[in-house]
Formats: structure tokens, sequence, C-alpha cells
């Protein structure tokens, strides 16, 4: 190391650990960014297989379809279908289903696994109206079997995108 005095070699000593110093925090930052495009993109990949594979889930559209037919007709209670007795029908198994996948989902979104603004872009409706559709079969459970938490997490997925509004309309 080539240096004049003891100020001259202190320099060189001090700016050869500041570059060993800035090498590094360089290197910190490119791995965090790296570690957060990888989560990111990785959010948007199980997002876009839940979209997917929801598709193609004949038992989840058979119970979305179910549910908005029960709520539709004018004739039937939602709330019999919670009834211990009943729970064995059809309409009760598929309607359970429909609020089970919704109740997942919901979990996986707080859990930072899927991207809450892609599924909310796909599925708002969906999931306002079936909870909407679902709230007197959903309190009716709760109080059959006395556990004020079942469907929380879904009930809180409906009510945080209503309140935030349907997602924006794009201009075109």
């Amino acid at each position: 190391m080539d240096c004049i005095g003891f100020f001259g070699c202190a320099k060189a000593v001090l700016s050869a650990e500041a570059f060993r110093s800035l090498c590094i925090l360089t290197g910190v930052v490119v791995a965090i960014v790296s570690v957060l495009t990888v989560r990111a993109t990785a959010k948007r990949k199980q997002s876009a297989d839940l979209l997917f594979n929801s598709r193609s889930d004949t038992e989840l559209v058979q119970g979305m379809r179910c549910l908005s037919e029960l709520h539709e007709r004018h004739n039937a209670n939602l709330r019999t279908y919670a009834a211990k007795d009943q729970a064995a029908t059809d309409e009760a198994k598929m309607v359970r289903y429909v609020l089970n996948h919704w109740e997942y989902v919901s979990v996986g979104i707080q859990s930072g696994i899927y991207d809450e603004k892609m599924l909310k872009n796909a599925s708002y409706n969906t999931v306002v109206s079936l909870f909407k559709y679902a709230r007197p079969f959903i309190e009716a459970v709760r109080e059959n079997n006395g556990r004020p938490t079942l469907y929380q997490e879904m009930q809180w997925l409906a009510e945080r995108w209503e309140k935030a509004g349907p997602p924006k309309k794009k201009g075109r």
C-alpha cells in the first residue's frame, strides 16, 4: 500500500474499508430486492393457480350455483340447511364446501400466500354476493354450534372488499 505519512495511510485504509462496506451494503440491498421480487411473483402465481383451479372445480361451481338458487327461491330458508338434521343434505354440503373454500382463500390472503388485489379483481362480486346470500346460513351454523368464529375469515374478506368498494374501472 502506497501511503505518505500517517494520515495518508489512514486515508487509504478508511477508503478501502468504505469501499468494502459499500460493496457489502450493495450486495445486501440486491439480495433483499431479489427476495421481495421472487415473493411477489410467487404470490401472483399462487393466485393465478387458485383462480384457474377454481374454474375447473365442479364441486365449487355447483355449490355456488346451488347457493345462488337457494337465495333466489322465495320458499327456501337457508337457515334450515344449517340445522344438524339437514347437515347431510346435498344443499348443506354444497354450501359448506363453498364457504370453506373462501374461508381458506381468506386465510391465504391474510397469511400473504395470495395476491389480494389480483383475487379481488377476479372475484369481488362473487365473494361479496356469496357472503350476503350465505349470511343466514352462517349465523344459524354459529348459533347451532355455539361457535361465533365459524366462517369469520370469509366474513372478514367479504366485508373488507365491500367496504373498499369494487375494483376500479379500467379506462379504455
